[in-house]
């Protein structure tokens, strides 16, 4: 049988406590065998994001918890330039021809692929595998913009990110 790998993308700016349960969810409900998180390098939409090293680390931070369950993939960084779903799944599948890919995003993500470039052409190559958010979900509905937005305001934040992750974004002066 084919090893099912679902593909996590996201800015990650910064990973936070409902990334993790999203795995959790999906690795808990075995709805894949493992997941491989795909922080963005250059947003489509030209968002400002925090430098892509620091996020892949924080990434490896919040998700290092998995063990080989839950990967970080600094793909779309050796893709370079702007970072489109596309030809990310397309680049994956043709090194990994034996993978079963899906591509995980959350309820509150899924709503907007139709502003995605080629969200159709994607949708015919892998399938999309989508977890519940939002108040009904065991999810924790927090977002990367909540959390920047704690720390820009002097909030308490470190519940909102794990451990690892929030030490990072104090000692490397993220986000405030």
């Amino acid at each position: 049988m084919r090893k099912r790998v679902g593909i996590f993308g996201g800015s990650f700016d910064p990973p936070h406590m409902g990334h993790v349960e999203i795995c959790r969810y999906l690795l808990d409900h075995n709805d894949v065998d493992e997941i491989w998180v795909v922080p963005c390098f250059k947003h489509p939409f030209m968002k400002a994001m925090a430098p892509f090293e620091d996020r892949l680390m924080m990434c490896r931070f919040a998700f290092g918890q998995f063990g080989n369950k839950v990967k970080v993939m600094d793909v779309e960084k050796r893709l370079g330039d702007i970072s489109y779903s596309l030809r990310t799944v397309e680049h994956l599948q043709g090194e990994n021809p034996d993978i079963k890919f899906s591509l995980i995003m959350g309820s509150d993500t899924a709503k907007d692929t139709s502003s995605w470039k080629d969200a159709e052409k994607i949708r015919g190559i892998v399938p999309f595998l989508t977890v519940p958010r939002g108040p009904k979900s065991h999810i924790p509905d927090i977002s990367s913009t909540n959390v920047r937005n704690c720390i820009k305001d002097g909030k308490r934040f470190v519940e909102l990110v794990p451990t690892d992750v929030a030490v990072y974004i104090v000692t490397h002066g993220l986000y405030s």
